[in-house]
């Protein structure tokens, strides 16, 4: 039987999405949504906020940055120089100081450029020193009219581009202030007297001005506009890996939807999920445990030791939390709370807000599992959950029918086979005593004899374990039936302690040892039978032994083939392990190994 993704299991996946993606709240309602979903613009709460030290902080672009103003700063030497020789030629030595002081500050730059970005106080500092240096470079001659000036825009702009508006605005008042210092204390300046041509001489004008402020202000501008770019282009970023992250873990829900609930058979279910706990997570260790009438029980431990059945007082720690937890437990270091290694995932298995079990997986690595296991088992515990209630809804209907079907042809047997045989019966006896005839004799007695067989058979049809009859009474009853009929030396072994398993368990473990029992009397030509109940720690073991012909298990036998795979079901129906051993004139064993959960 192979199942389809539900609308229940679509839920599901939409709910794991929205965790991945971001608030559950926030994001649109996707009946009938693709596996594959695009979101173009920021979720509410993600911030685009990012600092400078962040934008510069990659080492390529850093690297790339640094050069691109490297040239920038050799460009405006370079342009500087060309007037600044005209003026060295004309005579004006002080320009020549400039020269030298704007060339070594590029150079040492260029060596040990800027950190962009670093909001430290030092690094701050630094590039503002960087601008004080320059101003005082080209007020030894002209000021603002200096050919060099352009390193002094360079180094301004720097400062808004790396650290933002207000420092290049800084920057530039720090330009304007030291420039004009220095001309007022320079050489130059021999005027006493405070006239227009002085003010002329000193400030700069509306062209300096202008540049200034540009380099001032618009780097700063570009700065702020990058950043929000930038903060954008992270937000996009962190959507589209939490979507492919999210594509891939829909995709292997999907996988897991539908390979889980492939059958309806509960031992098909666990040997699906240990296989995919394996191959998913790489598990070395994995438990799964059923909830129901306020008992946990164990119907997959690998790696653990659970007793049969415990309340939750009584699970280990980490199960424990992850019952009392709403979500999924993530132990990265097993040792600091258990006496085992490695690491650990654990969440509930839940229907409809219900617990019906725990999932435990485990590695013997510490740090073994990612957020993408931790999100993978969540869906996983989603689907395992339902499909383990199918099983188990699955288990119970079939078994009260079969239960019903063999009550109902008890009850047509006995009123219409049993009465028919009855009425054969008499009438033979009444035919035999008023004609005596050795063949009718013989007849009326293997009427008889039928008879006896049959009521026999509607016994064991009837025959079941209660409340108040276990399997070792019953099973007392059974060999004792098995023993009259087929005259062979038959021992049993059974507990005399009132422990026992779940009445549904100890049921098909009878009808098990009836159909064994059967097949000894009809196939067998066995002398000695030797049938064995016993119960340790909560496990239970049935043996069903003879010293009959025998046979070759892996080919099968045609007479009892059909009995052979109907005690396999019934075994599988309660999470029993059935093996057979047998040789051909060696005699067969049958064990059936069960446990007190029957799942």
């Amino acid at each position: 039987m192979r199942s389809t993704v539900t609308g229940a299991q679509t839920t599901r996946a939409r709910r794991l999405w929205q965790r991945l993606a971001g608030s559950p709240d926030d994001l649109p309602d996707f009946p009938n949504a693709p596996a594959f979903a695009t979101i173009t613009q920021p979720l509410p709460g993600q911030s685009t906020a990012i600092t400078p030290s962040e934008l510069f902080g990659a080492s390529m672009l850093s690297a790339s940055l640094n050069a691109v103003l490297a040239a920038l700063r050799w460009g405006a030497v370079m342009l500087g120089l060309v007037f600044a020789a005209q003026q060295a030629a004309a005579g004006e030595l002080r320009v020549v100081g400039t020269v030298a002081i704007t060339i070594f500050m590029t150079s040492w730059r260029t060596i040990v450029p800027l950190k962009l970005g670093d909001p430290t106080p030092y690094r701050v500092g630094m590039a503002l020193a960087d601008v004080a240096i320059f101003s005082l470079a080209v007020s030894l001659s002209d000021g603002f009219g200096n050919p060099m000036v352009g390193t002094l825009f360079v180094a301004v702009g720097i400062a808004g581009l790396g650290w933002g508006l207000a420092v290049g605005v800084a920057a530039s008042v720090i330009a304007l202030t030291v420039t004009t210092i220095g001309r007022v204390l320079g050489p130059d300046i021999t005027i006493i007297e405070v006239d227009f041509q002085l003010f002329d001489s000193l400030f700069p004008g509306a062209l300096a001005m202008t540049a200034l402020a540009g380099a001032a202000v618009l780097p700063g501008v570009a700065l702020n506009r990058l950043l929000e770019l930038e903060g954008r282009r992270k937000i996009l970023l962190n959507q589209r890996d939490k979507l492919a992250q999210t594509n891939q873990l829909l995709a292997a829900l999907n996988s897991l939807a539908r390979t889980l609930p492939s059958s309806l058979d509960l031992a098909d279910v666990v040997q699906n999920t240990r296989r995919e706990l394996v191959e998913t997570f790489d598990a070395k260790r994995m438990a799964v445990l059923t909830y129901e009438d306020g008992l946990w029980s164990p119907v997959l431990q690998d790696g653990f030791n659970l007793p049969p059945e415990l309340p939750t007082d009584g699970l280990p720690d980490l199960l424990r939390r992850s019952v009392n937890s709403a979500e999924l437990l993530r132990v990265n270091d097993l040792s600091l709370r258990t006496r085992r290694t490695g690491s650990g995932l654990y969440s509930r298995l839940v229907i409809n807000n219900v617990d019906t079990g725990l999932l435990a997986v485990e590695h013997d690595e510490p740090n073994q599992f990612t957020d993408r296991d931790a999100q993978l088992l969540a869906g996983m515990a989603s689907v395992l959950a339902l499909t383990l209630s199918n099983a188990r809804s699955f288990r119970r209907l079939r078994s009260l029918a079969a239960d019903e079907e063999r009550s109902r042809i008890a009850r047509d047997l006995h009123d219409r086979l049993g009465q028919y045989l009855t009425y054969i019966a008499l009438e033979l006896e009444r035919i035999n005593t008023n004609q005596a005839n050795s063949d009718l004799k013989e007849l009326h007695e293997d009427v008889q004899s039928a008879i006896s067989e049959f009521r026999d058979t509607l016994l064991e049809l009837r025959t079941a374990v209660s409340a108040d009859k276990p399997l070792s009474l019953v099973l007392g009853g059974v060999v004792e039936r098995f023993r009259g009929r087929s005259q062979l030396n038959v021992t049993l072994v059974a507990p005399r302690s009132a422990d026992r398993l779940p009445a549904r368990v100890e049921n098909e473990l009878l009808r098990i040892a009836q159909e064994a029992l059967t097949n000894i009397e009809k196939h067998a030509r066995a002398a000695n039978v030797h049938v064995a109940w016993t119960i340790t720690d909560g496990e239970g073991v049935l043996v069903v032994q003879d010293d009959g012909r025998g046979f070759d298990p892996s080919h099968g036998i045609r007479g009892n083939a059909y009995g052979l795979v109907g005690m396999r079901e019934r075994a599988s129906s309660v999470g029993a392990l059935l093996t057979i051993s047998s040789k051909p004139g060696e005699g067969t064993v049958i064990t059936v190994q069960s446990s007190q959960t029957g799942e």
